[in-house]
């Protein structure tokens, strides 16, 4: 239609110049420009020759246009629609164009593809979409991987050595997987160079915790203002983010295969680990029947008793409750005896001067002994301090005591184990 209207509208375009060009003609000859010429046509019958110069009136251009117009009338119609119609399609591929390339100019994140899964234990991945599909391996706590085809209640994914189907609802896509991953601690920093400070606050002016080497790995807790906080020998840290790059690091999947040989593998190293504790277990008593063995029986002996003042016994009573008051009476006698040899050996001129002696006995450095002079000790505490004092000795060469589980036996010349203490020379 469209083809014929554009015919119509030529035809007619045609037939209307050519009419505006007849009656401009026709106008032009019946106006009289030149009186001398006329005469010259009256006289000059004979000549076929005829000089004539005409001076063509202004045609009425609006009243010649206003018929074309008028003959065209739908043709002119018909344009406008096409014309309108067809700025309309180069209008909509142009917005189309337009917003695919802003599409195209948007940053892709790395984890458009990805996933992690949502779990506290593990989710089972299979050979094909369905709860009846075979299992083929297990996705556990941490893990993720690369979305193949995402489905409503399926998706097909990859991760480690396994291939497969997991339920939809146990994963997370997406800006979510990220956010999963940094929560279980797979945003990793990786040093790129050697001798990279490690500070305790961000900013170069903190105070240094430590060096990190290249290809040092550590999980980042935050990342803010070009600074990477990590964690640090068990203390959070901060590196410049010009010295290393982040990388997430989540777990894969395995294989029933893998899984099946990581239980071996972890039956085999909890009975080694069985096998080292009753070896370690045989050795320390083999190593303890050795030391009772050598331990020496002191006989006791009664000697001369000591001129104490009362406060003296007083605070010896209380020695012997703060180091020995869970001992047997022979252990509790034998402490007090350690502190009357070292006065006979010189060590001090009094009790207290021993007792109080730098670097001597803990219980007076740790608060013990004060604890136990301001409440009193008990009543075997005192009845071996003055059992001591009185000469009665079961340590004559004795003069220093320790606990066993402390006690370096190489060390000593002679040594007696009484309860759970140990005394030598």
């Amino acid at each position: 239609m469209k083809l014929i209207s554009r015919k119509k509208t030529i035809a007619a375009l045609a037939g209307a110049l050519l009419l505006a060009g007849a009656v401009a003609m026709g106008v032009a000859g019946i106006i009289p420009t030149d009186k001398d010429n006329e005469n010259t046509v009256a006289n000059n019958n004979e000549e076929t020759v005829i000089e004539e110069t005409m001076s063509l009136e202004p045609i009425d251009r609006n009243l010649v246009m206003g018929s074309v117009k008028e003959v065209l009338g739908e043709s002119e119609e018909d344009s406008s629609e096409e014309t309108a119609s067809k700025q309309q399609e180069e209008e909509t591929a142009g917005e189309q164009k337009e917003q695919e390339s802003e599409a195209s100019e948007q940053p892709k994140s790395e984890w458009d593809n990805q996933f992690m899964v949502n779990i506290n234990e593990y989710l089972n991945v299979r050979e094909s979409a369905g709860e009846e599909a075979e299992v083929i391996g297990k996705l556990y706590e941490g893990a993720g991987g690369t979305v193949i085809e995402k489905g409503d209640q399926w998706t097909k994914i990859s991760s480690g050595n396994v291939e497969g189907y997991v339920a939809t609802d146990y994963l997370l896509f997406g800006k979510d997987a990220e956010n999963k991953a940094i929560e279980t601690g797979a945003r990793k920093a990786v040093i790129t160079e050697d001798n990279i400070r490690v500070r305790k606050a961000a900013g170069t002016d903190a105070t240094v915790l430590g060096l990190a080497e290249v290809n040092d790995v550590y999980t980042v807790s935050n990342i803010s203002d070009g600074w990477i906080e990590i964690q640090y020998d068990g203390e959070t840290g901060y590196v410049s983010q010009d010295y290393a790059k982040i990388e997430f690091r989540t777990g894969n999947a395995i294989t029933i295969e893998e899984e099946q040989e990581r239980l071996r593998e972890e039956e085999e190293r909890k009975h080694q680990e069985e096998l080292e504790r009753q070896q370690r277990e045989a050795e320390e008593k083999e190593e303890q029947a050795r030391i009772e063995n050598e331990s020496k029986t002191v006989e006791t002996v009664v000697g001369s008793s000591y001129d104490a003042n009362t406060d003296d016994a007083y605070l010896l009573a209380c020695l012997v409750h703060a180091e020995a008051g869970s001992e047997p009476y022979e252990g509790k006698l034998a402490v007090a005896n350690v502190v009357l040899n070292r006065v006979n050996r010189g060590f001090g001129d009094s009790i207290s001067s021993v007792i109080y002696a730098r670097g001597q006995f803990s219980v007076v450095t740790n608060g013990r002994l004060a604890s136990v002079i301001a409440n009193g000790p008990n009543s075997e505490s005192v009845q071996a301090a003055n059992e001591a004092l009185s000469g009665v000795n079961n340590v004559p060469d004795y003069l220093f005591f320790c606990m066993n589980y402390v006690a370096n036996y190489s060390r000593y010349n002679n040594y007696s184990i009484i309860g759970t203490q140990v005394f030598y020379n």
